[in-house]
């Protein structure tokens, strides 16, 4: 009886292979998480240090086109597709069985078909833009694509259940196509429930989830490359679980400081719909300005949000001056505030402190005056709505009463700082609709999964095996 060593590869090319993967997977995490996903939410956080339309963060925003990120993106689901496509063709020369060679065959399709819709959106006219198509349609493209994704998750779940052997590879499978799935509904859920300032958020959560997906999955296919050998690092084994509590306890002791020092409650929300519909700017001149009847919340407002345009870039700066008060005695100034808007600087959101804050009796009648200072012959433009989006109160514009159905575009907030009154804002934010909690928990579920996947895709570079570990069989 004879024994003898049979490797699936060669030592040299497997180490060779293994470094580089590793080395590979280390550089785009470090990157993702570092450059993209961090650098949003500090901004999202603290705007006044680094603003939401600096030029660097626009370069590496995932969601626009072109930038550093997207290719980033681009390029690493096409690295996966050639990975599992390895990973199908090795299933089959292992006689692995049917299941498992068309498992990883339609995960290549897919993975294909997701870098190259990837790339069409340079194209989004092209005529097999999915994207492109939506559009032209009014839906969301999730919504479009649905029976092919019901068609894919169903056959993934038939996969894993019988065409994967051992835990180590369907569990971050599992996660991996689980990142997509909720990457799918932030897109499709994106009009009703992401609005206003939440866009933000979801712009990165949504973006993270898929690259976060895509990863797990290139992760997968290089665990059953490997063939016969021993499973690599478990990426959740017992380490794996202790990971996921520290995320979310971190989660939770993070996301309490920021709500409780940094979140503002919106008091009044009068927006126009995510598809900008009804959305117009009313041009006001020196000295002009505009009247919004505003019921008092139950909470003091500490600040008004506005949409603010000075767009002429040889024009001079403006200043934009908001003030409350009494609709029978218009010249008794509650509280007050401005902001001055450089020339050039086209729609963009603003957020205007108000000293002192604006405390009156709830339900109080008042009115929200917009004045413009600029020089003669110039004008700004401030954001407003149709379709009656604030019904409380009538727009007012130079003197004459507007469109019953025109509004003033605006946020009021409430105070940053904990107190009861804040807590009592959360509080009637929380039971005024399904949608803030459905965001609350969403945003916290996925946040936890961008906070710990990072953390298990190192650790396995890191501590990843350094070549293949030999079997032996009898002959």
């Amino acid at each position: 009886m004879n024994r003898r060593r049979t490797p699936v590869a060669p030592e040299a090319a497997w180490r060779l292979a293994t470094g580089i993967g590793r080395i590979t997977l280390l550089s785009v995490v470090i990157f993702w998480w570092g450059a993209y996903v961090l650098p949003h939410l500090f901004s999202l956080a603290f705007p006044e240090l680094l603003p939401p339309w600096n030029t660097t963060l626009g370069r590496l925003n995932a969601s626009n086109e072109g930038t550093i990120a997207n290719t980033v993106s681009a390029a690493t689901l096409a690295s996966v597709t050639l990975l599992v496509a390895a990973t199908a063709v090795s299933t089959h020369r292992r006689s692995a069985g049917w299941m498992a060679v068309g498992g990883w065959a339609v995960m290549a399709l897919t993975t294909a078909a997701l870098a190259f819709e990837e790339l069409a959106e340079f194209k989004k006219d092209g005529p097999v833009s999915v994207v492109g198509h939506s559009e032209r349609l009014g839906l969301p493209w999730p919504v479009l694509a649905s029976p092919l994704v019901v068609a894919f998750v169903l056959a993934m779940w038939v996969f894993i259940r019988k065409g994967l052997d051992s835990r180590e590879s369907r569990r971050p499978l599992t996660l991996g196509i689980a990142c997509w799935v909720l990457a799918l509904l932030h897109e499709a859920i994106d009009p009703w429930v992401f609005y206003g300032r939440a866009r933000a958020v979801e712009f990165v959560l949504e973006e993270t989830l898929e690259f976060s997906g895509t990863l797990l999955i290139g992760v997968t296919a290089a665990i059953v490359l490997r063939g016969g050998l021993p499973p690599p690092y478990d990426l959740f084994g017992s380490h794996g679980r202790r990971s996921i509590v520290g995320s979310v306890a971190a989660l939770v002791l993070l996301g309490g400081l920021a709500i409780a020092l940094l979140f503002r409650p919106p008091l009044v929300e009068a927006l126009a719909p995510y598809t900008r519909a009804g959305a117009f700017g009313v041009s006001l001149q020196q000295h002009e300005a505009l009247v919004q009847e505003v019921r008092m919340p139950a909470t003091p407002v500490h600040s008004v949000r506005l949409r603010l345009a000075n767009c002429d870039l040889t024009g001079p700066s403006g200043t934009v001056a908001v003030r409350f008060t009494t609709l029978d005695a218009p010249d008794r100034i509650l509280a007050r505030g401005s902001i001055e808007i450089p020339a050039g600087d086209c729609p963009r959101w603003r957020d205007i402190e108000l000293l002192p804050p604006l405390t009156v009796a709830e339900g109080r009648q008042l009115a929200l005056q917009v004045a413009i200072d600029i020089e003669s012959g110039a004008d700004m433009q401030i954001g407003a709505t149709k379709g009656n989006r604030y019904p409380d109160g009538r727009l007012s514009i130079n003197g004459a009463l507007a469109w019953p159905d025109q509004d003033l575009e605006f946020i009021a907030y409430g105070p940053p700082q904990p107190s009861r009154s804040k807590l009592s804002a959360i509080w009637v934010l929380a039971k005024s609709g399904w949608r803030w909690p459905l965001l609350a928990a969403d945003v916290f579920a996925s946040l936890a999964l961008i906070t710990f996947i990072p953390l298990r895709l190192i650790t396995a570079a890191v501590l990843g095996p350094d070549g293949p570990t030999s079997r032996k069989s009898e002959t």
